[in-house]
C-alpha cells in the first residue's frame, strides 16, 4: 500500500522563500507571486496561532526575510481599527471562512468609506502602499483564517495609525501593540489625537457594491442571483413604482418594446412572445396591454417566486436558467423575444452568447430580439467603479471580466452580479450569435429618465 502524500507546509515554503521569492521584489511582482500559488492545497493549519482573547486577532509571524509572512486567526464578528498602510505594501488570502476588507479614503480631515471586497477560501486582497482599511470576519459564528504578505517587513506595529469611525480620534501605535486594534491598553499607544478627522458615512441608496473574490462559478452566480430575486419578490414591483427615474426607464422601454411588435405583426401576425427573465410578469402583461395585439406569453426566469407571479398574470412561465431550459423547446417557436433588466445579470461573456444564441434559436425568420443592458461608460452608474475596482482590486486574477460587479440591496442580505458592457463589445456579441442589429441607442436612466441621451442604458432592436 503506497503511503498517503503529505502536503507541503507553510513552514517548508517559509525555508524556502529565499530561494523562491519573486525578483525583482515589488508590489507587482509580489502580487503576482500570491496570485500564482495554491495556498489552499497547503498545510498551514499547524501553523494557526492561538486565540487568546475572543474581541481580538491573533498573530503568528512566520518569517520577516525576504519579506514579512504572518498568520492571523480571527474570532468570529472581530475586526481591525481602520488603518493607514504607509511605506508598505502587500497582499492577503483568505483561508477559511469570510474576510471582507472596508476601504476608506481620507481627504484633508474627512474620513469616507469607498468599498468592500469578500474573500472566500482561495481570494486575495491586494494591499497597495497607502491603503486605507479594516478587515473584519465576515461571519459571527465561524473562524476567519489570513495568510498575509508584506514589505517591507513589520517586526513591530510601530508607528501604524489607527482611526476611531465613532468619536473621530486617531491613534499610533508603538511597538508594544500586537494588533491593529483600538481595544488595547493605553501603553500600547504611541499617541492619540482627538478630533482629528470627521467619519462621513455613505450616502443612503438603495444599493450597496461588494465584490466577491475569487469569482464564483456560473452556476453559483445564477443561484445567488436566483437567491435574490426570491428575496425582492414580494416588493419588487411595488419597490418599481416608487422609483421615479425607474419607472419612467421601464415605461419607455415597454412601449417601444409594444411598437416593435405592433411592426412585426403588421408583416406577419404575432403569435408567440418569448420573455426571457420575465419576473413578475408585470411588464410582459403591460407590454401586451399597450400593443393591442391578442399573442400567448411564454416567459422563463431564475426565480421561483417570481415565476409564480408571472403565471397568474397569464405567463406560460418556465422556472431556470435561461439557455438551458431554451434547449428543451421546440424551436423555432417565437415571433419576437425580450429580455429587459436582465442581460447584465448573466454571469459571464460565455453564458452571454450562449443566450443570445438561444434566442437567436427560438425565433422565426425575421423574428426580433429585444433587450437592454447596462453601458459600462454611464459616468452615473456604476461601470467606471467597476472599470477602476478591476485594475486596483487586481479582479483579472479572480476570474472577472471587465465590467463585472457584485452588490446587494441596502436593506437586503442576498447578493447579485451585474455585467457593465460596452457598446461596441454588445455589438460584436449580437452580431457573433446571428443577428442583424436593427437599432442600438442609449436612453437615460439616472438623467433624461426613458429619453435618447448620452448616458444611460443600451437598447437593442436586433433581427433574425
Amino acid at each position: 500500500m503506497m503511503p498517503a502524500t503529505s502536503l507541503p507546509s507553510i513552514n517548508e515554503l517559509v525555508e524556502q522563500l529565499e530561494s523562491i521569492a519573486p525578483h525583482p521584489l515589488n508590489y507587482d511582482s509580489l502580487c503576482r507571486w500570491v496570485e500564482s500559488r495554491d495556498w489552499l492545497s497547503m498545510d498551514w493549519q499547524s501553523a494557526v496561532p492561538p486565540i487568546e482573547d475572543l474581541a481580538d486577532y491573533a498573530r503568528n509571524i512566520l518569517c520577516l526575510e525576504p519579506f514579512e509572512v504572518v498568520l492571523l486567526h480571527w474570532p468570529p464578528g472581530v475586526e481591525s481599527a481602520v488603518h493607514h498602510h504607509e511605506g508598505f505594501w502587500g497582499s492577503v488570502v483568505c483561508l477559511q471562512g469570510t474576510l471582507e476588507n472596508v476601504s476608506y479614503r481620507l481627504t484633508g480631515t474627512e474620513l469616507e468609506r469607498v468599498d468592500m471586497l469578500r474573500a472566500y477560501p482561495g481570494g486575495i486582497v491586494p494591499e497597495p502602499d497607502g491603503t486605507l482599511h479594516k478587515i473584519r470576519n465576515g461571519s459571527t459564528t465561524e473562524p476567519l483564517i489570513t495568510l498575509h504578505f508584506y514589505y517591507p517587513a513589520l517586526d513591530t506595529l510601530d508607528g501604524l495609525a489607527l482611526y476611531d469611525l465613532e468619536t473621530g480620534s486617531r491613534y499610533v501605535c508603538n511597538e508594544k501593540a500586537p494588533t491593529a486594534s483600538m481595544n488595547l491598553p493605553a501603553d500600547c499607544y504611541r499617541s492619540m489625537e482627538a478630533n482629528a478627522f470627521q467619519f462621513k458615512p455613505i450616502v443612503s441608496s438603495s444599493h450597496v457594491q461588494c465584490n466577491v473574490v475569487p469569482k464564483p462559478d456560473p452556476a453559483v452566480i445564477e443561484k445567488m442571483v436566483s437567491n435574490y430575486f426570491d428575496e425582492q419578490a414580494a416588493v419588487y414591483d411595488a419597490q418599481d413604482a416608487q422609483v421615479l427615474k425607474r419607472k419612467q426607464y421601464t415605461q419607455a422601454i415597454d412601449i417601444k418594446v409594444a411598437s416593435c411588435f405592433q411592426s412585426l405583426h403588421a408583416v406577419q401576425p404575432l403569435k408567440d412572445v418569448m420573455h426571457m427573465a420575465c419576473g413578475t410578469g408585470r411588464r410582459a402583461q403591460g407590454i401586451q396591454a399597450q400593443s393591442g395585439l391578442n399573442y400567448s406569453m411564454h416567459g422563463i426566469d431564475l426565480s421561483e417566486a417570481m415565476a409564480q407571479q408571472a403565471t397568474a398574470r397569464g405567463v406560460n412561465t418556465r422556472v431556470g436558467s435561461l439557455s438551458s431550459i431554451a434547449s428543451e423547446l421546440d424551436l423555432p417557436a417565437f415571433d419576437a423575444v425580450t429580455l429587459l433588466y436582465a442581460y447584465g445579470h448573466l454571469p459571464d461573456e460565455a453564458s452571454r452568447l450562449k443566450v443570445l444564441c438561444s434566442a437567436h434559436a427560438m425565433l422565426r425568420k425575421g423574428g426580433f430580439l429585444i433587450f437592454d443592458a447596462f453601458d459600462i461608460a454611464d459616468d452615473n452608474e456604476w461601470g467606471p467603479a467597476a472599470l477602476a475596482q478591476f485594475e486596483h482590486q487586481r479582479l483579472a486574477s479572480q476570474g472577472y471580466e471587465v465590467g463585472d460587479v457584485f452588490y446587494r440591496r441596502n436593506q437586503g442580505e442576498e447578493q447579485a452580479f451585474l455585467h457593465y458592457c460596452t457598446q461596441e463589445g454588445l455589438m460584436a456579441l449580437v452580431q457573433k450569435a446571428g443577428f442583424t442589429i436593427l437599432e442600438m441607442i442609449t436612453l437615460g436612466y439616472d438623467n433624461a429618465s426613458g429619453k435618447e441621451a448620452n448616458n444611460g442604458k443600451l437598447f437593442v432592436v436586433a433581427q433574425r
